[in-house]
């Protein structure tokens, strides 16, 4: 992740940290690893100051080793830290201009292993990283953590206080004429409305004998009054360039907004299937991560420049593997399954993916993700600019300008994630001493980190670098 032969060219960011550690180890580090590991991971140098121009300058630790068993020690034991996230190989001395650090890196934490908190005290010892560095956690953050944390998703949870009434029946009926369409003969077919709720998770049977919906069947059903009666930060938005209707808030359900969003999405791509598509998967993975209970709710904005699908909550896997896709951990399990039986969502991990193939297609620009903390939002973008194309090779290299040859190379790391310089060159049609300047520049300003020495050098993205 850092290259320790130029560590000077480093400053502390969100994802670094440096720590003097010459008189041991340092309390704070705990803080870090907390923050780190609550957030979106990094790296902990101990034997490393800032100079006055804050770059980073390698100290030369005296016992290393002993840090590392101190540190070790520590870790283990519950009274200082609530859980070990760390594995062997996690924790190594580097030598830098012939001095000794020690490099501790922090991965992301699992959201089941989540909050991440230190002296025993999840109310006082949880930490993120932000802007300024290591900040407490409110007790909101923690609650959103703990959230997440649980095995059954929460909008399985049965709303005992709500009665089948909130249900909008006439949904309902659209919504299985729907699947009866896509799945003809369903076994779901024959069921009495109630006991169509049930196998869907929408509604289930309460302490008391008596039907009452579920989270996910009053969010995708309910008529709006009674969302907000269970749920207040409930709130749908879709704000569209030069004909904005108010601030965008659409008081629907989440069945009725669905549809409603796409047929205002789906306008300028009649022709194209595969952008349809990508529409459609950004919109459900919206939807199905999104945190009802968090505040801002979920807007989808349309320009002519982009379209943007912004929710309340943070990624539940890492970003990468999102992107490569195999690993599915929707926010919200039950609304994921009910939008599978209508053939919207590819479920099991696949979507993301074939939403970046999908839109990239006819020369449309990367899709990129940007994570936020404080509180926790994500926001996918799905940009509308296409790339140009010129038939003289030579002409088109020498015309791309420095932002545009950045962003092609942005696009094409968000693609495969891992790429070599020679890799990039050949896939983005630039010559590969361009493409190691712009590589420099990016590294430089935190949009790519690289991995390995020479012509093997790896490079990808940051999470947090969509330009």
């Amino acid at each position: 992740m850092i290259d320790f032969k130029h560590i000077e060219k480093y400053r502390e960011n969100n994802r670094i940290e440096a720590k003097r550690a010459m008189g041991g180890l340092p309390y704070s580090v705990w803080e870090t690893y907390s923050s780190f590991a609550n957030t979106m991971g990094g790296v902990i140098l101990l034997g490393v100051e800032e100079g006055k121009d804050k770059s980073f300058h390698a100290l030369d630790l005296p016992d290393p080793q002993g840090l590392i068993r101190k540190f070790w020690r520590q870790l283990n034991d519950p009274r200082r830290v609530n859980v070990n996230i760390l594995t062997k190989d996690s924790v190594r001395i580097e030598h830098v201009d012939g001095k000794r650090i020690v490099v501790i890196e922090v991965p992301r934490a699992h959201r089941t292993d989540k909050p991440v908190y230190i002296e025993n005290d999840m109310h006082h010892g949880t930490y993120r990283r932000g802007g300024e560095g290591d900040y407490r956690c409110t007790p909101e953050e923690i609650d959103v953590m703990r959230r997440d944390a649980a095995a059954r998703s929460q909008d399985m949870r049965l709303l005992e206080g709500c009665s089948l009434d909130a249900l909008c029946g006439e949904t309902v009926l659209q919504y299985r004429a729907r699947m009866k369409e896509l799945r003809p003969g369903h076994v779901y077919e024959r069921c009495s409305q109630n006991e169509f709720l049930i196998q869907i998770n929408a509604a289930g049977t309460g302490a008391d004998g008596v039907l009452h919906p579920s989270a996910a069947g009053l969010l995708m059903f309910g008529k709006y009054e009674a969302i907000l009666g269970e749920i207040p930060t409930y709130r749908v938005a879709f704000k569209k360039e030069g004909a904005l209707n108010g601030n965008g808030e659409c008081k629907e359900n989440l069945y009725q907004f669905f549809y409603r969003a796409i047929g205002e999405l789906h306008g300028g791509f009649s022709r194209s299937v595969t952008a349809q598509n990508a529409i459609e998967e950004a919109l459900v993975n919206c939807l199905v991560n999104a945190d009802y209970r968090e505040r801002g709710g979920v807007l989808i904005e349309k320009s002519a420049d982009m379209l943007r699908f912004s929710n309340p909550g943070a990624f539940r896997i890492d970003p990468g593997q999102a992107r490569t896709g195999g690993v599915s951990d929707s926010r919200n399990k039950a609304i994921s399954r009910m939008f599978l039986l209508i053939g919207e969502g590819a479920g099991i991990g696949g979507g993301i993916p074939r939403m970046f193939s999908d839109w990239r297609k006819n020369a449309r620009p990367t899709p990129f993700f940007e994570e936020r903390f404080e509180p926790e939002r994500t926001t996918l973008t799905l940009p509308m600019r296409k790339q140009p194309a010129c038939k003289d090779a030579n002409m088109q290299k020498r015309a791309i300008p420095g932002t545009a040859a950045k962003q092609m190379i942005a696009e094409h790391l968000t693609a495969v994630i891992f790429s070599r310089a020679a890799q990039i060159a050949a896939a983005v049609g630039l010559p590969l001493s361009r493409v190691r300047r712009c590589l420099a520049q990016m590294r430089h300003d935190g949009i790519v980190i690289s991995d390995g020495q020479g012509k093997n050098t790896l490079w990808r993205l940051r999470e947090r670098a969509g330009l």
